[in-house]
């Protein structure tokens, strides 16, 4: 059922806005400038309808048009917005406006959201595909499908599984996409005379096991690092084909191979000791950075955005070299990996949807282009364009590291490997968020067993999805 204004302010409802250089992690309770400046235009982006005077012939029949797009002071100001709404310009004819709305605070709706229940027009904005179901359930976007077929335009062939989809319809259109890798630190590697791992089988059976070989806790070393945020708890489970739902949309944490996550994610610490326990994690106050600050661990599993300090010497200087990988598997399974695509939509007060819609479609098709080293969500690029875009404008910059193009094409342009999204999306998603983390962490923390953890999330969980009606 769609929410109302005031349910979703009675609630607290924060959507999961993007961050980072190539999107960010997914926890509640980060708070740190790397992860909030991951994305300028992570705060929603908005346009306003302009008038069509119809078609003129010309091969750009919205010349003129004026939409907004919704987005913060910040992002209207960044190079990578104005490059964008210029490139639409140019491509398109369509001059953009930034329609600014002010930063949501923590445990508030977001702005943009309560902008466009009370009738903005607003003809663009821009979210992560999680973010996007918030405003899907409040009823405030515009279904593109039929803008699609208009057009004889093949979403899917276009973006895949990055596609916002919610209830069998599509809601925006992804531009990037955060993909999670593994980072390994060659010195610890070489010091324990370990070899470089392969992209090849890399499995959570594999990761372990190299993980005990370079773990050294005399030394300070742990072979494994990975943070608090709620996805940890079960991506392990996803990877096995895991549902957060049940097929009668109540919660699913009762499904074992959820337990199986809660007990491999803890395990990694409380029992195989391959990187700090989450209590060591927590009262030590690891930060996300520690792998890049420290030195001090060999392999860090995280989303693709923490390649973006790689090359930032001053503020994190090292000596030593970083490896790339994908994220590992489980044995037995597809290779998979989590993600978290940035989406472009149209909000159902736009009034000139098919200009809308001719600028989303190029700003998802294009604003990898504009060197700021995004991972596109495009699925229909050619080995020559996918080998052409990392060679000049993502391995470059990492050049000190010695990254090549395989390094990068197997880490995040592997057309085999599962996408799974790192959120969960769904109803009461905001609350199950903040539960897992809570309960998960008490279990880790030894406060309570896997069972009553997991009973407590379920009951709870399920309390989430029926204030979420």
């Amino acid at each position: 059922m769609k929410k109302n204004l005031q349910k979703l302010i009675a609630c607290g409802l924060v959507t999961a806005m993007f961050a980072g250089v190539l999107t960010g992690c997914g926890s509640s309770n980060k708070n740190n400038t790397a992860e909030t400046n991951k994305q300028d235009n992570s705060a929603t982006a908005t346009a306003t309808p302009g008038e069509k005077d119809g078609d003129t012939g010309s091969a750009k029949p919205f010349e003129g048009v004026k939409l907004k797009y919704a987005t913060t002071q910040t992002a209207s100001t960044g190079e990578e917005n104005q490059k964008l709404i210029q490139l639409v310009k140019d491509e398109t004819g369509i001059d953009i406006e930034f329609f600014v709305i002010p930063n949501s605070d923590s445990g508030e709706v977001d702005k943009t959201l309560v902008s466009l229940m009370n009738g903005d027009e607003i003809d663009i904005i821009y979210n992560t595909k999680p973010g996007l179901k918030t405003f899907y359930n409040a009823g405030v976007l515009t279904d593109l499908s039929e803008l699609a077929k208009t057009e004889s335009y093949d979403m899917a062939s276009k973006f895949g599984d990055y596609l916002p989809v919610f209830d069998d319809a599509v809601y925006g259109l992804p531009a990037f996409s955060d993909i999670w890798i593994t980072l390994y630190n060659k010195k610890i590697f070489d010091d324990a005379g370990v070899a470089y791992p392969s992209a090849k089988d890399w499995t959570w059976e594999k990761y372990v096991e190299t993980a005990k070989s370079l773990t050294n806790t005399d030394k300070g070393i742990y072979g494994s690092l990975m943070l608090d945020y709620d996805c940890y708890n079960y991506m392990y489970a996803l990877q096995k084909g895991w549902n957060p739902y049940k097929a009668d949309n109540t919660a699913n944490f009762d499904d074992p191979l959820f337990k199986e996550s809660l007990n491999f994610y803890y395990g990694l610490g409380n029992n195989d000791k391959i990187q700090p326990s989450i209590l060591d994690f927590k009262a030590s106050g690891t930060a996300w950075n520690a792998f890049f600050t420290t030195g001090q661990y060999g392999m860090f599993v995280c989303g693709g955005w923490t390649t973006s300090v790689l090359n930032n010497f001053e503020k994190y200087p090292r000596d030593w070299k970083v490896g790339l990988l994908p994220l590992p598997y489980p044995e037995g399974q597809e290779a998979s990996t989590l993600t978290v695509p940035g989406c472009y939509a149209i909000p159902t007060t736009s009034k000139n949807k098919e200009a809308a819609f001719a600028a989303v479609k190029c700003m998802a098709e294009n604003q990898y282009k504009l060197g700021f080293g995004r991972v596109p969500a495009r699925v229909d690029l050619s080995n020559d364009e996918v080998n052409e875009y990392i060679e000049n404008s993502l391995a470059k910059p990492f050049a000190f590291d010695e990254l090549t193009v395989d390094d990068f094409k197997t880490a995040w342009f592997d057309p085999t490997r599962k996408a799974l999204s790192e959120k969960i999306i769904g109803p009461g998603s905001s609350v199950i968020s903040q539960v897992v983390i809570e309960e998960g962490q008490l279990y880790g923390q030894g406060g309570e067993d896997v069972d009553a953890a997991i009973k407590n999330i379920q009951n709870k969980a399920n309390a989430a999805i029926e204030s979420d009606k």
